[in-house]
């Protein structure tokens, strides 16, 4: 099977009309809070989840929430020089799986664009520069890939923080459309 583009893939909010048992990832901890909490959570406004579909099987998942992340672990080329608080407003991806029977199809970079385009909605409302995760070790150089920096900060046993300046991102992409856009007119 070819990868799956972004636009294979159908998302929803999760709600409580939704079967999930079908779904297993690789970590059996995702998988449980799938089906026992993330409903729950979201219904509390504490979380909110997103399934990711392809011909109607549910192929993934990942759970957003609000953050901050203390100025001194985003690195000195990352912080905005005008910013006076000790923390950054940020989007946590709190959760992330996909099927353990996709593995290769890019169905985590289909969410993690998708992830983008919620975090830029997002941020025309409040601030939001940058989007952590606390990674498992397995998968921190996935997210290293696609352009995440290790926070400064202390690793927990069993994850690895992560970073994103949102708005860094933003800006290199909008400059290299900006710059193949003019590139075309010659």
């Amino acid at each position: 099977m070819p990868e799956l583009t972004y636009f294979d893939i159908v998302f929803k909010p999760l709600d409580a009309t939704d079967d999930v048992s079908s779904f297993h990832s690789t970590e059996q901890e995702l998988d449980d809070f799938l089906r026992e909490d993330a409903i729950n959570n979201q219904t509390n406004r504490l979380s909110a989840t997103f399934l990711a579909f392809w011909n109607d099987d549910l192929v993934g998942y990942f759970t957003l929430i609000n953050d901050s992340i203390v100025a001194e672990a985003v690195h000195e080329s990352d912080r905005e020089p005008t910013w006076e608080y000790r923390k950054y407003p940020a989007i946590k991806i709190a959760r992330m799986a996909r099927h353990r029977d996709f593995d290769g199809y890019g169905i985590g970079t289909s969410m993690l664009l998708r992830i983008f385009i919620i975090v830029l909605h997002v941020s025309q409302f409040t601030g939001c520069r940058i989007i952590t995760v606390d990674s498992k070790p397995g998968a921190a150089g996935w997210y290293q890939k696609k352009g995440f920096t290790l926070a400064q900060m202390k690793p927990r046993e069993d994850t690895v923080p992560l970073y994103m300046d949102f708005h860094r991102f933003v800006s290199e992409e909008e400059q290299r459309v900006l710059t193949s856009l003019h590139d075309l007119k010659k």
